[in-house]
């Protein structure tokens, strides 16, 4: 570690064993700039930018550099940045936390890789139980519906899997994807590994639903599986990235 870098913290959710990075500015001196919540019991409401003892940041955790994205200032003018902010009061978990600070520091952007990660798998998760649910109410009284899959051949998938199916594989498409951001890996990376939990998750969904049809329903339902995925991811990315922008937009003017 050294002198105007971003630094990355393990911390935990409080009352639950769900993690996320806290995030910072290393000033070259033992002490760390950061943006908090004044009650981390209710990040909501309210905080500010402090400089505190790097042992204090780190609270008995590993500590960890961040270098995407990229930072765009020298490490003085990063550094400077930062204590210029100190004292500043504003917090938000949503457009104006721990992580849009310190990349702001270093980029001039206001960015959270973990607020885009949530939103984006967030929306993905509605759109993709509403096209579910969509299809299922198109069917009516009937008790299957056709899919094509990526091989053009069309196979007839149980309506009432559809929607169940969806919500699972995005659970654990978001599950991979956030562990994989947690590890430090890059955001292409960390959802390339939702991406594949996602679409592994929807097959052995469709699949173990259609054991009963025996092992040819097994291997149409893992068909049907890979095409309700890969068709819903299409919907699914466009609508996570516009929900990103969105938030980026309403913090930029802090």
């Amino acid at each position: 570690m050294a002198r105007g870098d971003r630094l990355a913290v393990e911390r935990t959710i409080l009352g639950s064993t769900v993690t996320y990075m806290h995030h910072g500015i290393d000033v070259g001196d033992g002490t760390v700039v950061h943006a908090r919540p004044d009650d981390f019991r209710n990040p909501f409401a309210g905080g500010r930018v402090v400089r505190t003892p790097l042992e204090e940041f780190a609270a008995g955790r590993p500590v960890r550099t961040v270098i995407d994205p990229p930072a765009r200032f020298a490490a003085d003018a990063i550094v400077d940045r930062a204590l210029a902010a100190v004292g500043r009061e504003g917090y938000s978990p949503v457009v104006d936390n721990c992580e849009h600070f310190a990349t702001w520091c270093a980029t001039g952007r206001r960015a959270s890789r973990q607020v885009d990660l949530l939103m984006a798998r967030a929306t993905g998760l509605v759109a993709r139980a509403a096209a579910a649910a969509s299809a299922r109410a198109a069917a009516g009284a009937a008790e299957r519906i056709a899919v094509r899959t990526v091989l053009g051949t069309t196979v007839r998938v149980g309506v009432r899997s559809l929607v169940p199916a969806a919500l699972v594989a995005e659970a654990a498409a978001l599950a991979a994807e956030w562990r994989a951001h947690q590890a430090g890996l890059s955001a292409d990376e960390s959802r390339r590994r939702g991406e594949r939990a996602g679409l592994a998750t929807s097959v052995a969904a469709f699949a173990l639903a259609a054991i009963p049809a025996g092992p040819a329903g097994v291997l149409t339902g893992a068909l049907a599986g890979a095409a309700v995925w890969t068709g819903g991811a299409v919907v699914a990315a466009a609508a996570g990235k516009a929900a990103a922008n969105a938030v980026r937009s309403s913090g930029a003017g802090r």
